[in-house]
């Protein structure tokens, strides 16, 4: 086994493991700001309904611009949000997979390490879009939050009705969907021209 290229491996698993584990506090940070975020509207929106007075379904028809603009705006920014989360997921993926090769780096080396492994060695695990999930029903979760926020503000604030603002809201929780594909999409597609094939017969 060459020392200098097993040395730098393990140089580059250290510095890519610590930079998985900075990501995914940096995303978990994202998704507690988002939490705030919405927070402030909703907390307003609670007080302009009057809460617990029974009249909810008749005052959401007609509130204050100003708070219907707060809703509309917050769900926009929402939605970026959701844009730095799945970037940073992405990131992570490709992390994730690189340690993935070094791994498998050293298996190659020496074929008696193979049969201890337990995390995969695999160049195309974990994919870039994880239907089912955590991150896929992260996203459906931020969405669905940002689209009945979108949907309460554009009724407020214009004359299209209930149905079509529904629909709107609709639109834009498959919006959070479609990017999300499309971003995991081309990151698969520049991975596999630098890795064309999986490099070696992975254990997982």
């Amino acid at each position: 086994m060459n020392k200098d290229s097993s040395d730098f491996m393990l140089m580059e698993y250290e510095r890519i493991a610590s930079a998985y584990f900075g990501l995914r506090d940096q995303s978990n940070e994202w998704f507690k700001a988002y939490l705030a975020l919405i927070g402030l509207p909703l907390t307003v929106l609670a007080a302009v309904l009057k809460l617990g007075d029974g009249y909810i379904s008749a005052t959401l028809d007609n509130l204050p611009q100003l708070v219907a603009g707060l809703l509309v705006l917050v769900s926009l920014l929402g939605f970026f949000v959701t844009l730095s989360v799945v970037s940073m997921r992405m990131e992570m993926i490709l992390y994730a997979r690189t340690i993935n090769l070094v791994r498998r780096y050293f298996g190659d080396q020496d074929k008696e390490l193979h049969k201890y492994f337990v995390l995969p060695t695999s160049d195309t695990k974990p994919p870039f879009y994880e239907l089912w999930r955590s991150m896929f029903w992260q996203v459906i979760m931020l969405g669905f939050l940002d689209s009945i926020i979108l949907t309460v503000g554009i009724q407020s604030l214009t004359t299209f009705g209930w149905a079509l603002s529904i629909l709107i809201g609709m639109f834009f929780l498959l919006l959070h969907l479609l990017v999300y594909y499309l971003s995991a999409l081309r990151r698969e597609k520049e991975w596999s021209k630098h890795f064309p094939d999986d490099l070696s017969t992975p254990n997982i």
